[in-house]
């Protein structure tokens, strides 16, 4: 017959097995699931990004051949650009009826009805397959989705990875992962981020049976029945002893509970033989056999006597606690007081010693408590209110540092790919290849600036503020957005002062938030015909104050409310952070950035900064 206490211990043995078994299964679910959740999210930015990758050289080949070049330049720019992008398989220009290739190389193509859509639009052949097709007016670029994905582009796990078209009836690009029996299979179903090319993608992957820890359930359950084991002999043991203790328990059981106050028992060395409950309630839990020393902490307050601690434990006569002596109970401090006396056998040998203790002030002793646990909470609270300010200042950060780096970086890019395009021909202009060369150096060195502003910005250091000559800065913003200007045609007109309008401010934020509105004004003279804008700057009492002004369509009533509210934007892909950062960083200048009134029609932003008091003030 297996005794009630050993069937509980079986019982839970199994249950803490089934519990770890249960529980490794999950983590290692979920390390798979994360895994492959993971590497989908990888692909599909990736296939997305080849997607957008496409429709930039759809663009690029169509804005070149705006330009009226010949179809042998168009041939050998296409090349170049298509390099890089195995996807794309051939362009072709159409004229008429009937459109040729310009590249060389690609694979016969399929019949596809020539058509000049004034928008990119995706052409599908009619014969199914891989093969379709983007155009945009004359221009028509091939792309092969079977060639979007290699091998090598996939994880080391195996991903089953396969692309549609937008209407169901066909699959564009196929790769299975081959897997025996799977125990369990993710899947998962997206659309890819282009709006001119939303294919539906499906990520797939199976796990197979050997994938689960097979070697540390076993080692599981092995160290759990040890443990069961030991836990056994354990509790044998204390039975023992147990049963040894009992009968002089009961002897001195009726003694020590008929007082209030405590009483604890100790042996001549200081060891503790026992102690009623009034002294558990004192002073905590306290072991049999443990030093009365280490069990029983006595601090001293600024009410307390001089007292001598081992001379007190290790007293042969009766000897009372000083007053305003306490003892460490839990996490609580405790006023307490009593004496210490021994005791001793017939013949005069020193049998033990017996401490007896009693709490003072309970109620005082409650109040304290409950400060304490007040103050351990603000301090959390505090302590959370920091971590949440150091989350949401990384994240500002993070976005800032995004959008900021994104216009010299797009600058440097298109300087390099002109570079490239100057370089590539039969008899390079190398003048004009050293100034796209400086430009992008320029450009480099600008993004450093800003990278260093932002760290400056995490160390709490303020801007370094000094003499800026505000038109300098415009004049060089409008020569960075030179090539912009052009290709949109738009008339620029600057209204300056005949003196410089120095003003007290950091270069760098002052041309991140000049760089910044003329985007924004490039962007909104994109949508009408008359394409003007005006920059002026005129002295005010104590600032002077840069307006910029577009004829673009200007701004709802509803957008203006919100216009420097975070994350609030009006463009497909903007993030909403730059009017809110700009005007952000012109405050910390002592300045401002607000909506002005049109005069005729369109938008207009004035940014005010503090003169620079020449008598008064020295560069830092």
């Amino acid at each position: 017959m297996i005794p009630q206490a050993f069937r509980w211990l079986l019982a839970g043995w199994l249950l803490a097995a089934l519990a770890g078994t249960l529980g490794l299964y999950l983590m290692t679910r979920s390390d798979l699931h994360e895994r492959f959740d993971l590497d989908a999210r990888v692909l599909h930015r990736m296939l997305s990004q080849r997607m957008e990758q496409q429709e930039a050289v759809l663009r690029s080949v169509d804005a070149l051949w705006q330009q009226q070049v010949g179809p042998l330049t168009l041939g050998r720019f296409a090349g170049v650009l298509l390099a890089p992008y195995p996807q794309v398989t051939a362009v072709e220009e159409c004229a008429g009826t009937s459109c040729r290739s310009v590249t060389a190389g690609h694979s016969r193509l399929p019949p596809l009805p020539p058509a000049t859509p004034a928008d990119p639009t995706v052409v599908w052949p009619g014969t199914g397959g891989p093969l379709y097709a983007l155009a945009l007016r004359q221009v028509r670029v091939w792309i092969d989705a079977d060639r979007l994905l290699s091998r090598d582009d996939l994880p080391h796990q195996m991903l089953t990875v396969q692309i549609y078209r937008p209407d169901g009836t066909g699959l564009l690009l196929s790769r299975e992962q081959v897997v025996g029996r799977a125990s369990l299979t993710f899947r998962v179903e997206k659309k890819l981020g282009t709006s001119l090319q939303p294919f539906p993608v499906r990520f797939e992957r199976a796990v197979p049976w050997t994938a689960w820890p097979w070697t540390s359930i076993a080692a599981w359950w092995v160290t759990t029945a040890v443990a069961a084991l030991w836990v056994v002999r354990l509790v044998t043991a204390r039975r023992r002893s147990e049963r040894a203790l009992q009968d002089e328990r009961h002897r001195a059981e009726g003694i020590l509970r008929s007082t209030t106050d405590g009483i604890v028992a100790l042996d001549p060395q200081g060891q503790l033989l026992q102690a009623n409950p009034a002294s558990q309630q004192v002073l905590g839990h306290l072991p049999v056999s443990v030093d009365i020393r280490a069990a029983v902490v006595l601090h001293a307050t600024l009410a307390q006597e001089p007292f001598d601690t081992d001379g007190f434990w290790s007293s042969d006569t009766a000897c009372p606690l000083p007053e305003g002596t306490a003892v460490r109970r839990g996490t609580e401090t405790v006023l307490v007081e009593g004496s210490i006396a021994p005791v001793f056998g017939d013949a005069g040998q020193m049998l033990g010693r017996v401490f007896t203790v009693r709490e003072v002030g309970p109620l005082q002793q409650r109040m304290l408590a409950q400060l304490g646990e007040g103050e351990r909470r603000v301090r959390e609270h505090a302590e959370q209110l920091a971590h949440v300010s150091r989350l949401s200042t990384l994240g500002e950060m993070s976005a800032g540092l995004a959008h900021e780096l994104n216009q010299p970086l797009t600058a440097v890019m298109s300087y390099g790919q002109a570079g490239a395009r100057l370089l590539d021909e039969p008899d390079p202009d190398l003048p004009r290849v050293r100034q796209a060369m400086t430009a992008m150096v320029t450009q480099a060195r600008r993004a450093s600036d800003i990278i260093g502003h932002l760290r400056r910005l995490v160390r709490r250091t303020p801007a370094r503020l000094q003499p800026v000559d505000l038109t300098q800065v415009v004049q060089n913003i409008l020569t960075l957005c030179q090539a912009d200007l052009h290709m949109q045609n738009v008339q620029v007109s600057t209204k300056f002062p005949l003196t410089a309008p120095l003003v007290r401010a950091d270069a760098v934020q002052v041309e991140q938030i000049v760089l910044n509105l003329v985007r924004n004004a490039l962007d909104a003279l994109a949508r009408v015909e008359s394409r003007e804008l005006t920059l002026s700057i005129r002295r005010q009492p104590s600032t002077w104050a840069l307006t910029i002004q577009d004829s673009g369509p200007g701004i709802s009533q509803e957008a203006r409310q919100r216009l420097f509210t975070p994350f609030n934007t009006t463009k497909a892909d903007g993030l909403g952070l730059g009017l809110t950062l700009s005007q952000s960083l012109a405050q910390g200048m002592n300045g401002d950035l607000t909506l002005a009134e049109e005069a005729h029609g369109g938008a207009a932003f004035m940014l005010t900064l503090p003169v620079w008091e020449v008598q008064h003030e020295q560069p830092a």
